[in-house]
């Protein structure tokens, strides 16, 4: 599920995912003229989890319900909120906290390709496609 994933690992980094992608391009290219590679920012990923969807997600993993519970508590009623004298923001956001990176490779976990042929590469709210 995660072997693709290359941020917040412990074997994970920026090096790590671009020496992969590499790799596998240049292996790519000695059977190909060119390499195509599809590139997506997932804009503020971390901000339009689906707390259902993940929460779905999360039952089907070996997590005690006691960790689960937590979880839930964590996602309801969560808010973060920026105050200023021009404007007033809130959001239910988890970015910036210590599981919101976890709940989010969680939900995008099961992304992955439908040809043999492409490779995926995903570094926290990047997604490399080859």
């Amino acid at each position: 599920m995660l072997a693709d994933q290359f941020g917040f690992r412990p074997y994970g980094s920026t090096q790590c995912a671009l020496t992969n992608m590499l790799h596998h391009a240049t292996t790519m290219l000695e059977n190909c003229d060119y390499v195509r590679c599809l590139m997506i920012d997932f804009s503020r990923a971390f901000d339009i989890v689906d707390h259902p969807v993940l929460l779905a997600k999360l039952s089907q993993l070996d997590l005690p319900e006691c960790i689960q519970n937590w979880i839930v508590s964590f996602l309801v009623g969560h808010c973060q909120s920026v105050k200023t004298d021009c404007f007033h923001l809130s959001s239910t956001s988890t970015e910036g906290s210590g599981v919101g990176p976890m709940l989010y490779i969680v939900m995008e976990g099961d992304l992955h390709t439908l040809s043999r042929s492409n490779i995926m590469f995903k570094y926290v709210d990047d997604t490399n496609l080859l």
